[in-house]
């Protein structure tokens, strides 16, 4: 029992304590953010995706690596107990491999829970991707969708982008039907945002990070909510900008709240109140053009990527002594609930 402390507490102590105090510092930020008046509602998109992925990405990776770089270097720790080696303490590598361990089962539920609809190839699907050919080849705003467009005959799938690596917009046969040429140009330009951004595996890679912080998701609940609505409507933004005409837009989005959608990165809003915000947006874009403030969205991924490989590589310059108290406070925890 002494010998599995360390990477059973400390694994627990890492999921309900840091954590949960990670997210919390997080939260604190996050209200500031969105209570600054200067800053507006589609600002600091990219600072708020970092602060909702990162307050649970971060702390594990460092984790991961300190213990995988103490197991491997044989350093010494500060053990309570004589573990009879000679120089190596190979607690921190179980320690390791158990994290990882219950990061994998915790992020298994996300991974196996997505849904995509697929592709039909019916007559009704064959004439819609020919009108969405035409659409492409005759508006320049949206030759970044060619080759990327599928269709479904998915009677309640309206429209959205799937796909991690190399994001496609899949349109629903049925949602298009209802749909003007421009109208449906306008939620193309929309997608187009998605497909640039690789919001599929942002959305993704978010959602399993806050699955293996379960406190943590509970207290960034409303301010992830806040982040999907914005996001979307800088994607509305942003397809304006590139020549979607606003109110064939906002239309669009009237209608594609209608069916139950597979995808979250999708053209519908989530809610009522999401919804009378974009298209209030929408509406002030029809009397005055907007302009783009600045580019959130497409430089989250690589900061994303930067900020992780900086805590995987930390603890290989910069020491590992919080994982010695971790390593410390967990003997010591097992000493006092299993020797008293």
């Amino acid at each position: 029992m002494i010998e599995a402390g360390f990477p059973l507490l400390g694994t627990a102590f890492v999921v309900l304590i840091v954590l949960p105090a990670f997210a919390l510092s997080a939260k604190l930020a996050l209200l500031g953010i969105e209570r600054t008046r200067f800053i507006g509602p589609l600002a600091a998109l990219n600072l708020r995706y970092v602060l909702l992925m990162g307050s649970s990405a971060l702390p594990l990776a460092w984790f991961v690596s300190a213990g995988l770089h103490q197991a491997e270097s044989g350093s010494p720790l500060a053990c309570l107990f004589d573990h009879h080696t000679a120089a190596k303490c190979f607690e921190p590598g179980f320690f390791a491999a158990a994290l990882a361990l219950a990061i994998a089962l915790l992020s298994l539920r996300v991974v196996l829970g997505r849904r995509e609809a697929v592709e039909s190839d019916c007559a009704a699907a064959r004439v819609l991707a020919a009108r969405l050919e035409r659409l492409v080849a005759r508006r320049p705003n949206l030759e970044g969708l060619r080759g990327r467009l599928l269709v479904t005959g998915a009677e309640r799938f309206a429209i959205g982008t799937q796909g991690l690596l190399k994001p496609r917009v899949l349109v629903g046969v049925h949602f298009a039907a209802r749909l003007s040429d421009e109208m449906l140009a306008a939620a193309l330009g929309h997608e187009q945002e998605h497909v640039h951004a690789l919001d599929p595996l942002r959305y993704l890679i978010l959602r399993i990070a806050l699955e293996v912080n379960p406190i943590g998701r509970l207290l960034l609940a409303p301010h992830v909510a806040r982040w999907h609505a914005a996001r979307e409507a800088h994607c509305d933004r942003e397809a304006v900008i590139q020549g979607a005409l606003p109110l064939p837009l906002a239309d669009a989005i009237v209608l594609a709240a209608r069916p139950q959608r597979c995808e979250p990165v999708a053209l519908g809003a989530r809610d009522t109140a999401v919804l009378e915000f974009r298209v209030g947006l929408l509406l002030a874009f029809a009397e005055k053009r907007p302009t783009r403030t600045g580019h959130d969205g497409r430089s989250a991924m690589p900061l994303s990527v930067i900020l992780v490989s900086l805590a995987l590589f930390l603890p290989h310059r910069a020491g590992t002594g919080a994982l010695d108290s971790l390593h410390t406070g967990a003997e010591r925890a097992l000493t006092f609930f299993f020797l008293h």
